[in-house]
């Protein structure tokens, strides 16, 4: 082989030879702030762990007369999936009303104790639903009447929408409606409903 063919392979050979042992003594640097870029990563992720929501309006009782009231929403929740929160709830709302000739203002209460759902269906839009106990107190003030003050328990369900407005670190600010339907003793079929705004801390 001519010596000058030679020269060029061993020239070629040790380039190769310079190229593989600077790539090598580089990778273990890239793996490790690779590494370590990894291990400080933080989650994007909109929602995650537990929730807390409690949420505060106006509404309309149905079923045992009808009339306006507060209404109010509070729930416990876990994260299933990025979409998806399991809840626990208590959200009801109450009837204000006044005897005749009376000027003082009563209140007839209805609140559910419920477990369900809530599910994004866009990145800011949700809707849920719930099911459980229900509770209805009758305030007909000073008139001795027995049942006043006396719980009729029931069963009902619960569904919802709302939209997240603004969000703001692990707060969002958001608008709610809800309606609840139930079969509540000795009143028969009730309804309850609010339009509320709520806070969530996720």
């Amino acid at each position: 082989m001519p010596r000058r063919v030679i020269l060029w392979e061993v020239v070629k050979t040790l380039a190769l030879v310079v190229l593989l042992a600077g790539t090598a003594h580089a990778d273990p640097h890239e793996r490790a702030e690779e590494a370590g870029g990894e291990a400080n990563l933080e989650s994007n992720a909109p929602r995650s762990g537990l929730t807390f929501s409690g949420a505060v309006g106006a509404g309309v009782t149905m079923g045992d007369g009808a009339g306006r009231g507060p209404a109010v929403s509070f729930r416990i929740g876990h994260v299933a999936t990025s979409s998806t929160i399991l809840t626990f709830e208590i959200t009801g709302g109450s009837l204000l009303h006044q005897r005749t000739g009376d000027s003082t203002l009563l209140h007839n209460d209805f609140f559910g104790l419920m477990a369900g759902g809530l599910h994004y269906v866009s990145g800011s839009m949700w809707l849920r639903g719930a099911g459980g106990l229900v509770a209805y107190t009758v305030d007909a003030g000073s008139t001795g009447d027995p049942m006043a003050g006396t719980v009729h328990a029931g069963l009902g369900g619960l569904g919802g929408i709302g939209v997240d407005l603004v969000r703001w670190h692990y707060l969002v600010l958001g608008l709610e409606t809800f309606g609840q339907l139930a079969a509540v003793s000795t009143r028969g079929v009730m309804f309850n409903s609010g339009l509320c705004l709520g806070l969530t801390y996720y």
